[in-house]
């Protein structure tokens, strides 16, 4: 197709060449002789449909050049367009635009083929035969060979078959009482099935939370009396913050230096893994001194004053046994409260204290941020999948 338009332009191009020739200077150019399309007036269609599709062309038409297609094989009783019928057609007259002349057809068209539904077919390609005049004198022209113009094809969807009266899509298939049996025989036993496996997979679920709920429970027990180790360390973090806020205003007394060793103990015991002393506190019932108030609970919150009798020799050696696996950070940690609990008790029992604020405020800050981090490894997500066989 690409070489026979190549050489209809080319002929075009000769003409211009030669008309050019009469004046000055020749002038070249380069046109399609001709350019066809076709139209249809339906997307898809059903079987037996008749539709119409529209062939449109146009054609070089000038005075130095014409275009003459070979229309008589154009028409409604010559074309073939199969596998479609032809129904019927028509011939609009010619149009003329600039150098252009149209010419159309028109024909009706339906597929009768019960295998191609759900396919598309193709309304074939199209030769259109044509040949160029070019006018090279006052009474000459130059008639040139045959050349093909190949149309390339339409491609039609094919619904369904569907009757012309037809309110709605009906079934065809042949279904028998037997089948209509089958099937709900299978899907009872399906649902069966479903149910079964339903119930299995309940049963495993059941069977993987029962050490949870057990563990939960044993744990429930133990600290029966007892606050959650999380709730007495957010308690301590708040003190040490608050202890941290006096000192700045009041500077370091007795009293918040005093405060500030026993929560800095009580932290200090957690972060060795030693049980704080808890006791019962009356409701609005100060704290005694050395101990540290905690709350927790709704609508009738428990009240206890906790502390721990860890000192720094403790953490010390506690740290001392620690094993090569333990992180950096637990090392850092041991190391920061063993430095502060040292110099909270100077600044407390010395006969002559020594109260350096910029020694202390480290130590109640650094305090506060293990018990930051011992209460978020406390939370009750982690320790409620801490099984025994993920300590091993």
């Amino acid at each position: 197709m690409r070489r026979v338009l190549a050489l209809g332009a080319l002929v075009v191009l000769l003409a211009g060449v030669a008309v050019g020739g009469q004046g000055a200077e020749p002038q070249m150019t380069s046109v399609e002789p001709i350019r066809c399309w076709w139209q249809s007036s339906v997307g898809a269609l059903t079987i037996g449909e008749a539709f119409d599709v529209t062939l449109t062309c146009a054609v070089l038409d000038t005075e130095a050049v014409q275009v003459v297609p070979d229309e008589s094989r154009l028409g409604v009783a010559s074309i073939q367009v199969a596998p479609f019928e032809i129904l019927g057609g028509s011939h609009p007259p010619d149009a003329r635009r600039g150098s252009r002349r149209f010419f159309q057809y028109r024909y009706s068209l339906r597929l009768i083929n019960a295998d191609s539904i759900g396919r598309d077919v193709n309304v074939p390609v199209l030769p259109i035969q044509y040949r160029v005049h070019s006018r090279v004198g006052a009474n000459a022209s130059l008639e040139g060979r045959d050349l093909t113009y190949l149309l390339p094809p339409l491609p039609i969807k094919v619904l369904s078959l569907v009757p012309a009266d037809a309110t709605d899509i009906r079934d065809g298939a042949d279904a028998s009482l037997g089948a209509v049996e089958s099937l709900r025989f299978r899907a009872s036993l399906f649902q069966i099935l479903a149910l079964a496996l339903g119930a299995i997979a309940a049963v495993m679920v059941l069977l993987a939370l029962l050490p949870l709920a057990r563990r939960a429970g044993a744990a429930g027990k133990a600290d029966d009396g007892r606050l959650p180790d999380r709730i007495v360390l957010r308690h301590v973090a708040a003190e040490l913050e608050g202890v941290k806020r006096e000192a700045a205003a009041d500077g370091w007394t007795d009293g918040i230096t005093a405060r500030a060793l026993a929560a800095l103990r009580i932290v200090a015991g957690y972060a060795i893994d030693r049980a704080s002393s808890q006791k019962p506190l009356a409701k609005d019932a100060p704290a005694p001194e050395g101990r540290l108030a905690a709350g927790h609970g709704w609508p009738r919150p428990m009240r206890i004053s906790v502390s721990s009798p860890v000192t720094t020799d403790d953490v010390g050696r506690a740290g001392s046994k620690l094993p090569d696996s333990v992180s950096m950070t637990r090392r850092h940690h041991l190391e920061g409260l063993q430095q502060g609990l040292a110099a909270l008790a100077a600044a407390l029992y010395r006969q002559a204290p020594v109260r350096d604020s910029q020694v202390l405020d480290e130590a109640v800050r650094h305090g506060a941020s293990v018990a930051r981090d011992l209460e978020q490894q406390r939370a009750p997500w982690k320790t409620l999948w801490r099984t025994p066989w993920s300590r091993r």
